[in-house]
């Protein structure tokens, strides 16, 4: 013989009122969902139905790998599309850095950032290549200040 499990109901109207026990699951008639409380939230947590959930979501980037250096020094982020995102920090001096992953091409986005806003420095990025690229700190009047860069981040699509 099978057995039967009610679990409190109320409508949407009730439900906005109420705040179940931590780990309660109750029924909203109105909208046919449940709600998952947690002894706080008014109303609790709704929870989708199948319908609610986009059908394309196999379609959905995301990211399938990631690495981080011990020191804290570089990192990347790789999504299933083949975007990649990667970066790190510069040691004093430093102007050439070394992709941890090969891009696809040169035509990847990146941003440096400085260390100090005094000297109205701009970053000028040269010889961009699928493996690295050199970064410079300049002042307007052109002079290189590379111990002024601290951090630097590339985006694009990763070689295949």
């Amino acid at each position: 013989m099978s057995r039967e499990i009610k679990i409190r109901r109320g409508s949407a109207t009730e439900h906005e009122e109420f705040t179940g026990a931590l780990g309660e699951v109750t029924m909203d008639t109105t909208n046919k969902t449940l709600r998952v409380h947690d002894g706080e939230t008014v109303g609790g947590t709704v929870l989708a139905k199948k319908s609610d959930i986009p059908t394309d979501i196999m379609n959905a980037d995301y990211v399938i790998e990631t690495w981080f250096a011990s020191d804290g020094s570089s990192w990347y982020r790789k999504y299933k599309s083949g975007w990649v995102e990667q970066g790190g920090i510069m040691s004093s001096g430093e102007k050439n850095i070394t992709f941890k992953l090969e891009m696809a091409d040169n035509k990847y986005s990146y941003i440096a950032c400085g260390g100090d806003d005094n000297y109205g420095i701009h970053i000028v990025c040269t010889n961009k290549t699928t493996t690295g690229m050199i970064v410079k700190a300049r002042t307007s009047t052109g002079i290189d200040f590379i111990n002024l860069i601290r951090s630097w981040c590339i985006c694009g699509y990763v070689a295949a």
